[in-house]
């Protein structure tokens, strides 16, 4: 009986196919760690500056106080409160400084004031349901006009000083008002404010205020 002759295949040395897979896994992220850990030993290196773009916009509406007036308005800080002329001006300018686009009655004026009065005058300051001169910013209200005023002190002998810590100062107060879109408003008021003070711990405190309308 002849003999069937054995045929070897050469031998090749294959991966099983599940280990293959494996290895084609861990290549890429053998790969990946080494450019990983390439970048993480640069990391203590300084950047190139990233260019900085300055956008003169804005992101964000603008706070309300930071519109009233538009900037122009006189503000507490303005005042020296230890000189009385001072803290007496401010307090004019202020009580005559109207926005229409914000405020609703003539004491929203007042109310901002409020840091430079005492205690008990600034409990005063609230606002009515209707503005007394409502006649008067409707022209102004059509425009979202602010009031623009200057002071000179008042005629007569009103204002003096009462004592080391007490004085009354007299301002004669005119006012214009000035379109957001450059409309000119041919409307302006004039008023004699009479404002009370009183000096505590060096600082000077408004303690009353009274107006008298001059017209128009």
């Amino acid at each position: 009986m002849t003999p069937t002759p054995t045929h070897h295949r050469p031998t090749h040395h294959h991966l099983p196919r599940r280990a293959a897979a494996v290895l084609c896994l861990v290549l890429p992220l053998t790969l990946s760690a080494v450019a990983c850990s390439s970048n993480e030993g640069q990391a203590g290196s300084t950047p190139d500056p990233t260019p900085t773009t300055v956008y003169e916009g804005s992101y964000t509406t603008a706070a309300a106080e930071d519109m009233i007036g538009n900037g122009t308005f006189t503000t507490p800080a303005d005042a020296d409160r230890s000189d009385v002329e001072s803290t007496a001006e401010v307090t004019a300018l202020m009580l005559h400084s109207w926005d229409t686009t914000i405020d609703t009655t003539q004491t929203a004026a007042a109310i901002r004031a409020i840091p430079l009065m005492s205690n008990e005058w600034a409990t005063n300051q609230v606002e009515p349901e209707r503005n007394g001169a409502q006649g008067e910013w409707l022209e102004p209200a059509e425009h979202q006009a602010y009031s623009a005023p200057s002071i000179v002190p008042a005629p007569g002998d009103v204002s003096e000083d009462v004592a080391d810590d007490k004085a009354i100062r007299a301002y004669d107060v005119s006012w214009r008002w000035i379109s957001r879109d450059g409309t000119d408003l041919p409307t302006t008021g004039r008023q004699i404010v009479t404002i009370y003070l009183e000096k505590h711990d060096g600082q000077w405190d408004v303690v009353g205020h009274q107006f008298q309308d001059m017209g128009l």
